[in-house]
């Protein structure tokens, strides 16, 4: 088990109409003029709606930015923070998912950071502070609701940016909760969020650090959670258990509870940022696309890792003489869980991107791109190269 330090400062607020506690959480957190960041979006706007009355009550003043887009934009961050400055803004309430709550972390800095904010996601300065920021939450997936982490796309560059020590990002200071808040997200966009806390977990699950038997199971315990949950969820969307077993485990799957005293591999995550920058797809398609294609060009090198993962994920029986059928198997079992019961595209061509934007020209440049901020290998177990990535990204096509 390597050193750790496990820092978990966003309370979490779990229930039917918790929402209504809002005013009070951002007075305790000293908020008095608060920013309601949102995408917009038509299924949002009557909780927007509920959300100003909830502040009014608690005498808080507020001002609305809206318009937030899957992977967030720096031109909608530059907006929020020039209304910050302008309206005196002490505290971010982001109401909505990962995209709304990332593009609010960017302005949380941005308000109080006197150079650009791309400066930072950039990797030239390093912030120390933010304006407060809390969560209504109304998806399950991204865990972005309880991390340190954020990510801003700027053209086709996609960067994000976090810190162990909560240095660079203050983690949110509070999310609440309420299952009944992700009844309508549609379909699609629910599988992406189920597909990205199902990676969270995974990449942690593929660690080399021995003796930690505690996170495997925990781990172990996440992964069958989804695979029980998610088709009830799809095939009911208004299944408040369900919603709520999916909605509970998201920021416990990446808010470092379930990686105590291991490091996980997370290079497909280092990948696909730069995958959805060039090709503009959402971030949890993206990584149903690039994770099994990472597990196919990798499992002979880690058998052993696969072969528990099948075992205990998937329950598949190993057979002592032949462990690579395991393994396999337990891919394959991946995959199914992703293409068929999420219904998932199972390749960069069927998101819909046209064969001009598969060449091995734009193969390679995504590739390099992984690479921004310097460094030979990305991914702790197996640390992939430049040509690593580009291989493994044919695979996707």
């Amino acid at each position: 088990m390597i050193d750790f330090v496990l820092r978990s400062n966003t309370d979490l607020i779990y229930g039917r109409d918790k929402e209504c506690r809002v005013g009070e959480l951002i007075r305790d957190f000293g908020g008095s003029r608060a920013l309601i960041h949102h995408s917009g979006e038509p299924f949002v706007l009557p909780l927007i709606q509920r959300v100003k009355g909830y502040l009014e009550r608690a005498g808080l003043a507020w001002v609305e930015l809206g318009g937030v887009v899957p992977n967030p934009r720096i031109e909608l961050v530059y907006q929020g923070v020039e209304l910050c400055r302008k309206e005196r803004v002490d505290f971010i309430l982001a109401v909505g998912g990962g995209s709304v709550i990332d593009s609010a972390k960017a302005i949380g800095l941005g308000a109080v950071y006197d150079g650009d904010v791309w400066d930072i996601y950039d990797g030239k300065v390093k912030q120390q502070a933010s304006v407060p920021i809390g969560v209504i939450s109304t998806f399950a997936g991204t865990g972005s609701e309880a991390t340190f982490g954020s990510v801003i796309t700027k053209g086709k560059l996609k960067r994000g940016i976090e810190d162990t020590d909560d240095h660079v990002m203050i983690r949110p200071k509070f999310v609440i909760l309420n299952p009944e808040l992700t009844f309508t997200v549609p379909r699609f966009q629910t599988a992406v969020g189920i597909a990205d806390m199902f990676s969270h977990l995974t990449e942690n699950f593929f660690s080399k650090n021995p003796d930690n038997d505690f996170s495997d199971e925990l781990i172990a315990a996440g992964l069958q959670t989804v695979l029980k949950f998610a088709p009830v969820v799809l095939e009911n969307p208004t299944d408040y258990e369900a919603r709520g077993a999916l909605m509970a485990l998201s920021p416990l799957a990446i808010n470092g509870v379930t990686k105590v005293g291991r490091w996980g591999d997370w290079g497909c995550h280092d990948i696909e940022h730069e995958m959805s920058g060039e090709w503009d797809i959402p971030h949890g398609a993206g990584l149903a696309v690039i994770m099994p294609a990472w597990m196919r060009y990798i499992y002979r090198d880690y058998l052993d890792l696969f072969v528990k993962f099948a075992a205990m994920v998937f329950r598949v029986p190993v057979d002592i003489e032949d462990p690579e059928r395991a393994a396999l198997i337990g891919i394959e079992k991946f995959s199914d869980f992703l293409f068929q019961t999420l219904g998932l595209p199972a390749s960069l061509s069927k998101l819909g991107i046209p064969p001009e934007g598969l060449t091995d020209e734009v193969l390679r440049r995504v590739a390099d791109q992984v690479f921004y901020l310097g460094g030979e290998t990305v991914g702790r177990t197996r640390p992939l190269r430049r040509d690593d990535i580009y291989q493994i990204l044919k695979l996707c096509v």
